[in-house]
């Protein structure tokens, strides 16, 4: 009988770690951190959870680093992609989709409806001035979240070191790319797979042209791989961000 309690509340504690209204342990999602002991803490906005992983005595100049999911992922999909990396410690964020999609999982648009990504991007923007209003900031997202890494990133009033698109494009550009504030000198990084059947690699191009009419000087990176996130990959945005990455 003792142990059946223990049990249940053993369960409990794991539910309600994911009910925090402030940033708090998370006990469930740090079971899964047998590669990086650094915390992982949930953050729930507006009914939204977003996971942080943050080391204790961050660095002042120690960017925000938001990771965005593709369509059906969510928070855990990129939570430890940072780490991955090997680059300097980061306050790094990673949200749920505002969208629930349907079969499984979470999403930031249907179907390229602008006022779905509207929405999205004002919400991240809200959420970057409320985890780092006065730091610089990376965002770096695979498919509907590279989608929203660029527009999110080129419309945010902190200093962006960096976006990171990987399996991503420029929907509606017109609409898309108005009223921008990031300067024109901000690094961008697309990678994107000669074999992606799912974002063709064309409209991948079409993104980067629209980018280029901005004013802006993306790098573009063609790899032998399809719609998804490969150790070349990987290597080629760890050499990218490691230039504009502030030195502690």
């Amino acid at each position: 009988m003792i142990r059946i309690i223990r049990i249940i509340l053993f369960i409990s504690s794991v539910i309600s770690a994911y009910d925090v209204r402030a940033v708090g342990r998370n006990s469930a999602v740090a079971s899964n951190q047998s590669h990086d002991r650094t915390p992982v803490y949930t953050v729930v906005v507006d009914s939204h959870r977003w996971l942080v992983v943050e080391p204790d005595h961050l660095p002042q100049n120690a960017p925000l680093v938001v990771l965005l999911h593709g369509a059906h992922g969510s928070a855990t999909s990129l939570v430890y992609l940072w780490s991955e990396l090997h680059l300097p410690p980061a306050r790094v964020a990673c949200p749920d989709g505002l969208f629930s999609l349907e079969g499984t999982g979470f999403g930031w648009y249907h179907k390229e409806h602008q006022s779905d990504i509207v929405q999205s991007r004002d919400y991240l923007l809200k959420l970057v001035q409320r985890l780092g209003p006065k730091r610089p900031v990376i965002f770096a997202g695979f498919s509907q979240g590279a989608v929203m890494s660029i527009i999110t990133g080129l419309h945010c009033q902190n200093k962006v070191l960096a976006i990171v698109s990987i399996s991503g494009y420029v929907p509606n550009p017109s609409e898309n790319l108005r009223d921008l504030k990031a300067p024109r000198s901000t690094p961008i990084l697309m990678v994107h797979g000669q074999a992606d059947a799912t974002i063709p690699i064309a409209d991948a191009h079409w993104g980067e042209t629209n980018l280029k009419a901005q004013g802006y000087h993306p790098v573009f990176k063609t790899l032998a791989m399809g719609h998804g996130i490969s150790q070349v990959s990987l290597n080629n945005i760890r050499d990218f961000l490691a230039v504009v990455l502030p030195k502690n």
